[in-house]
């Protein structure tokens, strides 16, 4: 979308209005579920737990609310039909909550055929472009960074079986982990896209295309990411991910998006597009609970390998390796407006 942004006042009109509509929505739906439910434990998590994906689903929603409303040339014709499956998926999502119904087994794969249809015609697949949401290039980063993020995150989960940190629920085993892993991810990639997709296009998509262009890339990516944290602050604070921490298990959840944030962020640059964003956060949301029956688990979320501090530490050196691409510094799309290149996005 950076070839299509306004001037740098607009940039930040189209920014403030995303993230307050994003944040608002959000807590507001949080809120909502918690007056229901209470604050997630495991007595209330058969609530929280179906209702999650939905919130997965307010960051895309509010982006393209924002792309329509202030008229973003990046709303062709091809993208308004992935956000119409996308808006179905939504649907789906609803009608699974609230009246059991598993619309998303049809609506999913029906979507994603489409998706890969409009990127196989040429002229189709120009008009993704400009969103992001064709498949984009330089196709081998497809296997090489879910690859490497994949083998990080077993590691790191290996570790606290090795450290003594805690023990799998049923058996240490890679090889059953990688053998329900993979064709599991498979499946969500083409049925259960919409909830990743309803992260990804709103964070790697719409504002990482608006904050890049205001800070550049180094800046850019850490403010991108401890937005995304913060995005979390509310479910965090309500006993999500690190119960019993409402304050350390935030930082620890900025943390770790800011991390996770300089990953996907890499990768879509290095692709042009957020769908290898999708598989990326869909690789590391089925890690955890995979991880707990074949890898290990833990007693203590914060200083552990896996999400905790360790594991944190262990994937900030594998995105301290990624930050040292020169695709930070002389990609356009991560030049600040008015750089040298970084003009391309004014009208």
């Amino acid at each position: 979308m950076t070839d299509t942004l306004p001037e740098r006042s607009q940039i930040k009109k189209e920014l403030i209005a995303f993230l307050i509509l994003t944040f608002a929505v959000t807590y507001l739906f949080e809120f909502g579920v918690y007056c229901i439910a209470g604050p997630y434990t495991q007595t209330s998590a058969n609530v929280w737990n179906p209702t999650l994906p939905m919130g997965m689903l307010i960051p895309a929603l509010s982006a393209i609310v924002c792309m329509i409303w202030f008229k973003s040339k990046a709303v062709t014709r091809e993208t308004l039909v992935v956000f119409g499956f996308f808006v179905l998926g939504v649907a789906a999502y609803i009608l699974g909550v609230v009246y059991s119904v598993n619309a998303l087994l049809y609506i999913g794969p029906l979507g994603m055929l489409a998706i890969i249809a409009l990127n196989v015609k040429k002229e189709w697949r120009k008009g993704l472009v400009a969103a992001k949401l064709s498949f984009g290039k330089n196709f081998r980063y497809y296997l090489i960074v879910p690859l490497l993020l994949l083998l990080v995150l077993i590691l790191s989960y290996s570790l606290n079986y090795g450290a003594g940190f805690g023990a799998p629920a049923i058996e240490y085993s890679p090889g059953l982990f990688m053998a329900i892993f993979l064709p599991g991810l498979a499946m969500s990639f083409f049925i259960g896209w919409p909830a990743f997709f309803g992260e990804e296009f709103g964070w790697r998509g719409y504002l990482q295309d608006r904050l890049f262009p205001l800070f550049g890339g180094y800046k850019g990516v850490l403010v991108l990411g401890v937005i995304w944290g913060l995005w979390h602050s509310l479910l965090i604070a309500l006993g999500y991910n690190y119960p019993g921490q409402p304050v350390l298990g935030n930082a620890m959840m900025i943390l770790f998006t800011v991390v996770m944030g300089i990953i996907f962020s890499y990768a879509v640059l290095k692709t042009g597009s957020i769908w290898i964003a999708v598989l990326l956060h869909m690789i590391v949301d089925f890690t955890d609970p995979l991880a707990v029956s074949y890898l290990s688990s833990t007693t203590e979320p914060l200083l552990s390998f896996g999400t905790g501090l360790f594991g944190i530490v262990i994937l900030g050196i594998f995105a301290l390796v990624l930050l040292r691409s020169k695709v930070w510094t002389t990609d356009p799309a991560v030049l600040p407006l008015g750089s040298e290149g970084g003009d391309a996005g004014k009208s």
